[in-house]
């Protein structure tokens, strides 16, 4: 089994794609390397999904055995990190409901994930003001559950809209349309937060 990795330096997606290719011809250094550069990344994401901290790692590695067993199998990538990213989305959601109907120990699966923002993470981490970073974190969390996750792929994770398009099985235009309608409301919500204090403290 595959052990938590140490953080290296971020791969581009060229050489991704090649160790990807150098992978499938039985290369098993080249799924390791893989692993260890996207591992932190993919964790990070399954938590903002499930929450569920030993699920997320064993999904983890699972997907990778799985790639592993069924590299021969498996067609030349673009962005890797956007097919990773994908699989392992698909893969909880399958887990999520497994445990569901055999174990009863999580609530109903949805195919919409619910991805929550904290004081540590997007945006806010640029905020000074306490308050403004508040306002920020709640206006974010108020957005619908495929708003967030759009966000998250997006800001955090420096996806594109037509790799955000593929992990969340969208077209093009529909997450333009989370992302622009997500900000939209997020400056609503801000706007009028600012006008209200102004209007009290005036």
């Amino acid at each position: 089994m595959l052990s938590r990795p140490s953080p290296i330096q971020a791969m581009t997606e060229e050489n991704s794609a090649q160790l990807w290719d150098t992978f499938r011809t039985g290369d098993a250094q080249a799924l390791a390397t893989l692993f260890e550069a996207y591992y932190d990344a993919l964790y990070n994401y399954g938590l903002k999904l499930t929450g569920d901290e030993e699920l997320v790692k064993d999904c983890i590695q699972n997907l990778f055995q799985k790639l592993w067993r069924r590299r021969e199998g498996l067609r030349s990538v673009e962005v890797v990190k956007a097919y990773l990213f994908k699989a392992l989305r698909r893969h909880l959601g399958d887990e999520t409901k497994l445990l569901r109907q055999h174990r009863h120990l999580l609530p109903a699966y949805s195919d919409s994930f619910e991805v929550t923002y904290s004081h540590e993470e997007f945006l806010i981490t640029q905020q000074r003001d306490e308050e403004q970073r508040t306002r920020l974190l709640a206006a974010l969390n108020q957005l619908s559950r495929r708003q967030r996750e759009a966000l998250y792929l997006k800001f955090f994770d420096g996806f594109s809209y037509e790799r955000i398009a593929e992990v969340m099985s969208l077209n093009i235009q529909s997450v333009r349309n989370l992302v622009f309608n997500a900000l939209k409301a997020v400056r609503k919500v801000l706007l009028v937060t600012v006008t209200l204090f102004y209007l009290l403290c005036g």
